[in-house]
């Protein structure tokens, strides 16, 4: 499982298994702001096929990622992931966490034989998913109370 995942680290910056009760203060802060603390929960947080990872920087969870089981109608892959609830603090980004936290990610879920990695972006988000190797998919969507998003994905074959 993670044994065969170099943990991503230096002196300063972790990348590590979380459990999806951590992720809750990020994703309030960063993706559902000025919303009740109940809208950061997802369905599948507390499944096994779930993976949770945080970066944590001098010590603080600065940035989180969900992935989630979850098959979408747009891809024939067999084996697909969902990226769920990514989020970087606003004081830390600009300084390629986000990237960083990403790619531990694809790494891991490949280790797992993973074959799609698939996801709603915002559309404050195109650039950086873009910039990773994603690529849109299908036209701009509305999820409400949270706006625009693009399905986004990548093979991770």
């Amino acid at each position: 499982m993670l044994d065969n995942l170099n943990q991503t680290q230096n002196q300063d910056l972790v990348i590590k298994p979380i459990a999806g009760i951590d992720t809750i203060p990020i994703r309030h802060a960063v993706l559902r702001q000025g919303k009740p603390i109940e809208a950061c929960f997802i369905d599948q947080d507390d499944l096994e096929s779930t993976f949770h990872f945080g970066l944590y920087f001098k010590n603080k969870l600065v940035a989180v990622c969900t992935f989630v089981s979850d098959h979408s109608t747009l891809f024939n892959d067999s084996k697909q992931y969902r990226l769920r609830a990514m989020g970087v603090l606003d004081n830390y980004q600009g300084m390629h966490f986000g990237k960083q936290l990403l790619n531990f990610g694809v790494d891991f879920l490949k280790t797992k034989q993973v074959d799609r990695l698939w996801f709603n972006a915002r559309i404050v988000a195109l650039d950086f998913y873009k910039n990773n190797g994603f690529e849109t998919i299908g036209e701009i969507f509305d999820i409400p109370e949270v706006g625009p998003h693009y399905v986004m994905h990548k093979s991770l074959k």
